[in-house]
Order: C-alpha cells, then structure tokens, then sequence
C-alpha cells in the first residue's frame, strides 16, 4: 500500500515537472519567435532588445541568428518595419501659481499696524 502511495506521488510530481517544462519552451519559443521577428524586418539587435525587455536576451539571439542564416541561405531581403506609432497625447494639468506681489509676507503686514 505505502508502494502504491509512492509511486503515485512520484508519478504526479514528475506530471507537474512536465507542466513546468512547457511553460518555459513556451516562454523561450516566444523569444525564439520576436528575435526572428526583429532580424526579418531588419532591426537591429539591441533595439529589438529594448523593445522587449522582459524576454531574456539569449533567446532573442537565438532566433535573430537562426532567421539570419535562413534569410541568408535562401537570399531573403528584409522587409522594412512599420512606422512607430507616436506616443498618445499626455493630459496637462493646469497649475495656477499665486502670484508673489498678490500675498504679502506676515512681517510686512506687522510693520503697517
């Protein structure tokens, strides 16, 4: 009976490793993917790294150099990015300054009593 207690739980921690494993391919295919992204339009790798901050940059690399062999074998020009969109307009806020000559200092009012 204790065997069989075991063996079950061995058998689910190994089930979760794999759900782990999968999470992190997952995560590294994304960066395989956006660094192949940045080589196909022709951006270079540092700003394809400060576009995407949160992705480790040793994934990028690895998909900016395997598309880079591939564009180069098979002679793929780069298609040109789009144009960066403009930030969105910031919301001013409007800060009224009292003007100094309006407010008397509180020893200039003492001296004219």
């Amino acid at each position: 009976m204790r065997r069989l207690i075991i063996m079950l739980f061995g058998l689910i921690t190994l089930t979760g490793c794999d759900k782990v494993m999968e999470v992190v391919n997952k995560q590294q295919a994304n960066g395989k993917a956006i660094g192949a992204a940045c080589r196909h339009s022709g951006r270079a790798l540092e700003d394809c790294y400060r576009r995407n901050i949160r992705i480790p940059k040793a994934d990028i690399f690895a998909g900016w150099k395997e598309m880079n062999e591939y564009m180069q074998q098979k002679k793929i020009d780069v298609i040109s990015p789009p144009e960066d969109e403009p930030p969105p307009p910031v919301a001013v806020k409007k800060v009224e300054k009292n003007d100094a000559s309006e407010e008397k200092p509180a020893e200039a009012d003492k001296a004219e009593h």
